[in-house]
């Protein structure tokens, strides 16, 4: 058992392999192999994580191990009766190809005894329905990472309750940016962080459920499905209303009704280039990243506005104009770079791209050209309309790209590149050598054709529990401070950088001389490193602007109640930014701003009421706050 437990520890896969087959062969219980000796091990790996002293590589081999031993054991393991495991679908929802916190919750439940159908990444919405029913599934599980994708946990819900089901599982739903509110929101039964309490919430749910045969009979169903249908009846259905177009046509009318609708004393690009350099400025600038949802002002599906340089040029123009923005950050897709190095990307007509067919082999990988036809090209052909769109409306343009180590994980696979950076750290650098190429070429052709105002950068992998600081100098780290950086120099512009992990390395920051930072504040974060902007202000601030905060899952709700959520936070959060400012000898260098994007789905006048709010009110704290006390 012990041994087991060290082959995990170790992830040394092939030593599991062989103490399980020896375990067999000793008449050892396969079940008590599997709890006693493997799931110890993932169990000891877990804490280490917990108390970071391990990280997700070394979770992800040790998994490899666990589940080496496992494909062992489990076909000897007897499931009768009352040892019958109980059963867990799980999956990352549709358009979410992020599968890291998915596969750590996999790991620990299925250690802690769970029969566990995994979907994977990407998994279309009907399959969670679908898999339950084949396996009268105890638990759902759905994890999503992109606030793009998070309203699909909803409609899985909508789709037991449709079918009768809802009362046959319990549902529990994870990610950075699943809040409580959110989970309880659409109907789930419980929201965890982490994989060693969402495991823990498991094993205490199935403890309050029915029997099997029970919960899924004929009959409790038929009448679930009649309870269900008069709730369901009571909403108003999805696609009955585009809320995004329906928002936007009345942002447009209202807009358009007052002219000039904001009186100023700076143009915003006077505005965004101030606070940049920490001069006085009439009030923050504001640029939440409402990127795919400005798509409604033209209109224009989300492939277009990925896809067409025009259309996205457009985008960014309305965008600018009707939401009121300082500068637009160009947040497209994160799969620019792998569908030129050859994966397979999806391409839905009203969400963002997402990379589903990785690429086997690092030694292929073979840097494209960068033409015409390439969605780089495109990308960089876009910026260069949007930037003059941006600037005939005397506003900023901030272009966007990925970072090298995004585009490999893309590419191969986060799960992949993470676990071979702990053992195989050679083809990492190789595979990293290639992206990095590209994003060179990208840059270059960025800074001499498009010529946007700055251009951000997405970095990722800086984040402090998922990897280790020396783990990321060695790879993206080295790649940022020896060869982005100086590009960045070269050509006379701010590194500008854009991550909307839980919690970076914050002390890697100026190791690249980081002019611009966009962030992401998760307050259940804060004990593992997440940053609120009092703490990156006054520790950070002097060298860096900051751009973040706000919750893109605030916009989701226009309600009446919604629109006041929004509005308060933003009043508080201006007043607090400003006093932080000037406690630490500053007047104005951070912008209002959501440290991911604004769900592409989202009401248009939920946005406004955050932006139209600091245009008018701003002015008047800017003069409270700062002026009067200079």
């Amino acid at each position: 058992m012990k041994g087991l437990a060290d082959a995990v520890v170790e992830g040394d896969d092939e030593l599991a392999e062989e103490l399980a087959q020896k375990a067999l062969d000793e008449g050892v219980d396969a079940y008590d192999a599997i709890i006693h000796g493997l799931s110890r091990g993932m169990l000891i790996v877990s804490e280490q994580y917990e108390k970071g002293e391990a990280y997700v590589p070394q979770l992800l081999i040790a998994s490899t191990a666990m589940y080496a031993g496992m494909d062992i054991l489990t076909p000897h393991v007897k499931v009768e009766g009352a040892e019958k495991p109980a059963v867990l679908v799980i999956g990352s929802v549709e358009g979410d190809v992020h599968d890291i916190g998915k596969n750590l919750v996999k790991t620990l439940m299925s250690a802690a005894g769970f029969k566990v159908i995994d979907l994977g990444a990407d998994a279309p919405l009907e399959q969670f329905v679908e898999a339950a029913k084949e396996n009268k599934a105890d638990i759902i599980s759905m994890s999503s990472l992109m606030t793009t994708t998070m309203t699909g946990m909803e409609e899985v819900i909508e789709m037991l309750q449709e079918e009768g089901l809802r009362d046959a599982v319990k549902v529990i739903v994870g990610g950075a940016p699943i809040s409580e509110d959110f989970a309880e929101k659409i109907g789930a039964d419980a929201m965890r962080h982490d994989a060693s309490s969402a495991t823990e919430w498991a094993l205490e749910a199935v403890k309050t459920l029915p029997p099997t045969e029970e919960r899924w009979s004929d009959q409790q169903i038929a009448l679930a499905r009649t309870k269900y249908r008069k709730i369901l009846a009571a909403k108003v259905p999805k696609a009955a209303v585009d809320i995004g177009r329906v928002t936007a046509e009345k942002v447009m009318k209202e807009f358009d009704s007052v002219v000039p609708k904001f009186v100023s004393t700076m143009t915003k690009a006077e505005r965004f280039t101030a606070a940049f350099q920490d001069k006085n400025v009439d009030r923050l600038p504001i640029a939440p990243l409402a990127c795919g949802v400005s798509r409604k002002f033209v209109p224009c599906t989300y492939k277009d506005y990925s896809t067409n340089a025009q259309k996205y040029a457009e985008c960014v123009h309305t965008g600018i104009k009707y939401f009121n923005l300082d500068t637009f950050v160009g947040l497209t897709d994160l799969c620019v770079d792998a569908a030129d190095f050859g994966a397979d990307v999806r391409y839905p007509e009203e969400d963002t791209p997402a990379a589903k067919g990785h690429l086997e082999d690092y030694e292929k990988l073979e840097v494209p050209d960068l033409k015409e036809g390439t969605r780089a090209y495109n990308l960089v052909m876009g910026n260069k309309l949007a930037t003059e769109k941006a600037h005939s409306l005397n506003a900023t343009m901030t272009a966007l790209i990925e970072g090298p180590m995004v585009a490999l994980t893309q590419i191969m696979g986060a799960s992949r590149v993470l676990a071979d950076i702990k053992t195989n750290p050679d083809v990492v650098k190789k595979g990293l050598e290639k992206t990095t190429e590209y994003v060179e070429n990208i840059m270059k052709m960025m800074f001499e054709e498009a010529q946007p105002d700055n251009l951000c950068m997405v970095t990722l992998w800086t984040n402090n529990f998922i990897l280790s600081a020396d783990e990321y100098l060695m790879t993206e780290g080295a790649v940022m401070q020896n060869r982005i950086a100086p590009l960045y120099k070269k050509y006379n512009k701010p590194v500008v950088i854009h991550n909307c992990s839980d919690a970076p390395h914050w002390d890697l920051i100026h190791k690249w001389d980081t002019k611009a930072y966009s962030y992401t504040y998760y307050p259940h974060e804060a004990d593992k490193g997440s940053r609120d902007y009092r703490y990156l202000i006054t520790n950070h601030g002097k060298e860096t602007m900051f751009m973040g905060q706000t919750s893109p899952i605030m916009f989701l709700d226009n309600s009446p109640e919604g629109i006041k959520n929004i509005q308060e936070n933003t009043m508080q959060l201006m007043e607090g930014v400003l006093n932080t400012l000037k406690d630490n000898g500053m007047q104005s260098k951070y912008v209002i701003s959501t440290g991911c994007e604004v769900p592409p789905g989202a009401p248009c006048d939920s946005v406004t009421a955050e932006t139209y709010l600091v245009a008018e009110k701003g002015p008047e704290l800017q003069k409270r706050i700062i002026r009067q006390c200079a």
